[in-house]
């Protein structure tokens, strides 16, 4: 392992913004940079990034659910993120 993979090991980078702000673009930047110079990168996304976190997704945009009220779409959100960080965050910086 290089000194750049070492020195970023164990790190967490969040990219977040409204749509259309150039977020995928800028991850995909910051993926292939790091990725060429040996550093091992996890991409995840939210809401989603494990297959529970996707159904939630498909729940949270389905256009059907315009109706849902602040803190169910709140809690649904919360939901995602819990079982990401259980899932898939805490593993990868362990």
């Amino acid at each position: 392992m290089d000194t750049l993979a070492k020195t970023l090991q164990g790190q967490f980078v969040a990219f977040d913004g409204p749509d259309g702000s150039g977020k995928s673009t800028q991850i995909n930047r910051f993926v292939e940079r790091f990725r060429t110079q040996g550093v091992t990168v996890r991409e995840v996304r939210e809401p989603g990034g494990t297959p529970i976190g996707e159904q939630v997704r498909t729940i949270l945009l389905d256009p059907e659910n315009e109706g849902m009220t602040l803190p169910c779409e709140m809690l649904l959100y919360m939901a995602s993120r819990a079982q990401l960080v259980e899932q898939e965050i805490t593993p990868a910086l362990a």
